[in-house]
């Protein structure tokens, strides 16, 4: 092997060490949804939310099938399992903060404007969101927890599930690691 091709091996190693822990990705975070059908309060769970996370730009992008959610009123259930269009919802928004993954800091509150797409519709909703800082010694975690209403008119919603009040209280939580 000649001096050129170690040369190669050493930039193409280094690249990728450098850029390997840029893109922070999950497919099982989990989602929680609160709200009233027919005045009675129903919680809806997934744990499929996928949230992807670009730690050079800070945006976080999601999406969540719906028809992954669960509830304990099994006619919602229904509805939700034998719809026949897709169920996705996608949303994105952009973390206000310059480095919340180097190093230790006190929990940073912010309100995160993201914009959900929901069948082809787009709209903004505001989260009250916190990241907070766990050091574990070889790793760095921050767990983003974020909370907020939607309004269901914006989503439609309505239309697939009667009786569904105005809002729906969404949280969701997701640790974030980042490998030293």
């Amino acid at each position: 092997m000649n001096v050129k091709h170690c040369i190669l091996i050493i930039l193409l190693v280094s690249y990728y060490k450098v850029n390997a822990q840029k893109i922070y990705t999950t497919e099982e975070g989990h989602i929680m949804m609160m709200t009233l059908v027919d005045d009675k309060p129903v919680k809806a769970e997934s744990h499929k939310l996928a949230l992807y996370l670009d730690y050079d730009s800070k945006v976080v992008n999601g999406v969540l099938d719906l028809k992954t959610l669960s509830t304990d009123i099994p006619e919602i259930n229904t509805i939700l399992q034998e719809e026949e269009e897709p169920l996705m919802l996608r949303f994105t928004g952009t973390i206000p903060s310059e480095d919340f993954l180097s190093k230790q800091h006190d929990p940073i509150l912010f309100n995160w404007l993201v914009s959900v797409t929901y069948k082809d519709k787009t709209y903004k909703s505001v989260f009250k969101t916190t990241l907070t800082h766990f050091d574990q010694g070889t790793t760095i975690s921050c767990l983003i927890s974020a909370r907020g209403q939607v309004l269901v008119s914006d989503t439609g919603l309505d239309k697939l599930i009667q009786g569904l009040d105005k809002t729906l209280e969404v949280q969701f939580a997701q640790l974030v690691l980042k490998l030293e």
